[in-house]
């Protein structure tokens, strides 16, 4: 495609992505996102999709498909997508007599101490989101049709071709973590749930939430070093994050701000924002070293490399390096460098079994998408149902069956990024040692890779590392690990 066609796709992905971080910082009240789309209409002509589709053998030009095909289709139902997050931007849940935000209501269910008020509130917040599953079961049946129309067998294929991310092989090797962590999961879930009270038979993911809110263990997370935290680590890899003027850390406690922290990546290098609304404990510091990987990484991209390797790529490379940063709480030598910790046994026992409900609750996840796009979505609330609650041991519940999916398979590239982050930190360990993270020379390592943008995908990575491509011995190894 010509220069002309990436220079306006970039500009159309830095007011998109904009957009999107002022609504999800709590800056703006509605979405607008149908008003761009419109502005830049012509780089998703379906004349454009064809010219992309024709050509599409070198990495450099399957990444441009991609984008232009993904951004095609969600152009057909943009209108959908804005309607859907304006319904929960407004929407208030009534809960001790006062009116709450829809997107505060999660904060209050992790720190509810009692199960039959957690299981009341949560179900508040469903009626919230059931409301818009009329809109978002019209969108997927939008997106699974066009991806037919555009040649593909169903929107499977579209994504595992244009998104390279072997879903056949993928759903077999997470079959396998399942039934490898089943176990030492189900021995570990009745444990926690005893701990905090719950009845296995009346357990919800509710529960969950709150387990993983640990307030037991916020004195070791104070909320006041938190930011501190981040800077001290990093300042250990030999990087400055108080010089990062391309960074900005948001941490303000808007009423609208989303919950779930994230990173915007609105002009790569020269623009990050770090976004996230504090709940208070361990999840503040998980979530903000989560983010950090993905923003230390767009800072250092080379502002040089072309468009699709600045903007587009194999999204499990940027999601690596965020748990790569996150899994240092994993870490008794991070906890006691950082934060003083001596003795955290207890502590990190929690976080392994958090680990497994993530990494098991996305295979399910991954299993069960599967045949959503395969299928579509008559009949996967049971299949939803089903396929997590069986895998995880706790009730699930129907109306989040199409508020729990992200757009292309995001959860695969989610388990890919789990699997390569094992690998890269057993380099690191083998190489600067146990400490790694108070080391210069892992920094610029790191800073070397982070260069590269999403040029490669985790397999090269893991190829030039020494590896023979992507392996979950590894990831397994340590879900079972509980000594």
């Amino acid at each position: 495609m010509e220069p002309e066609f990436e220079e306006r796709a970039e500009l159309f992905h830095q007011d998109v992505t904009r957009e999107y971080y002022l609504v999800g910082s709590g800056q703006k009240e509605e979405m607008q996102i149908a008003a761009i789309y419109e502005r830049y209409k012509h780089l998703f002509a379906r004349e454009a999709v064809g010219q992309a589709l024709a050509d599409v053998g070198e990495k450099p030009k399957r990444l441009l498909a991609e984008f232009v095909s993904l951004e095609y289709m969600e152009n057909l139902v943009k209108e959908l997508s804005e309607e859907i997050t304006n319904h929960l931007l407004k929407a208030k849940v009534e809960w001790d007599g006062q009116e709450v935000p829809y997107h505060n209501v999660q904060t209050l269910i992790v720190n509810e101490p009692k199960m039959s008020r957690r299981h009341d509130l949560d179900g508040r917040r469903r009626e919230v989101t059931a409301a818009a599953n009329p809109q978002r079961e019209s969108r997927w049946q939008t997106l699974h049709a066009e991806a037919k129309g555009l040649g593909f067998s169903d929107y499977v294929a579209l994504c595992d071709g244009l998104r390279a991310l072997r879903l056949a092989w993928l759903a077999e090797e997470m079959k396998r973590l399942l039934a490898e962590t089943e176990k030492v999961y189900f021995e570990k879930l009745g444990y926690f749930l005893y701990k905090i009270d719950v009845p296995e038979a009346q357990a919800a993911t509710s529960d969950i939430a709150y387990l993983f809110r640990a307030p037991q263990f916020d004195v070791l997370f104070p909320k006041e070093f938190l930011v501190d935290s981040l800077r001290k680590t990093m300042q250990g890899m030999g990087i400055d994050i108080d010089q990062q003027s391309y960074l900005e850390l948001d941490t303000d406690p808007r009423p609208l701000k989303s919950p779930r922290a994230f990173c915007a990546g609105i002009r790569i290098p020269q623009e990050v924002k770090l976004v996230i609304k504090p709940k208070g404990g361990q999840d503040d510091y998980a979530s903000l070293f989560h983010e950090a990987g993905h923003a230390e990484h767009f800072v250092h991209v080379d502002p040089n490399l072309e468009f699709s390797y600045r903007r587009l790529g194999d999204n499990s490379v940027t999601e690596s390096y965020a748990f790569l940063l996150q899994h240092l709480m994993h870490s008794p030598h991070w906890l006691k460098r950082i934060l003083g910790v001596e003795e955290a046994k207890d502590f990190l026992t929690l976080l392994r079994f958090n680990k497994l409900w993530f990494l098991r609750r996305y295979s399910s996840k991954l299993l069960y998408e599967l045949k959503l796009h395969s299928n579509g979505a008559v009949g996967a609330d049971k299949i939803y149902v089903s396929t997590l609650g069986d895998n995880l041991g706790v009730t699930v519940f129907p109306e989040n069956y199409l508020d729990d999916v992200d757009d292309a398979f995001y959860a695969a590239q989610y388990l890919r990024a789990w699997t390569f982050e094992v690998q890269h930190r057993r380099y690191l360990e083998g190489k600067f040692g146990g400490e790694w993270f108070a080391n210069p020379e892992a920094g610029k390592h790191l800073a070397r890779l982070w260069k590269r943008g999403q040029e490669p995908v985790v397999e090269e990575i893991a190829a030039d590392l020494g590896y023979d491509g992507l392996d979950i011995d590894p990831l397994v190894e340590e879900l079972i690990d509980f000594k």
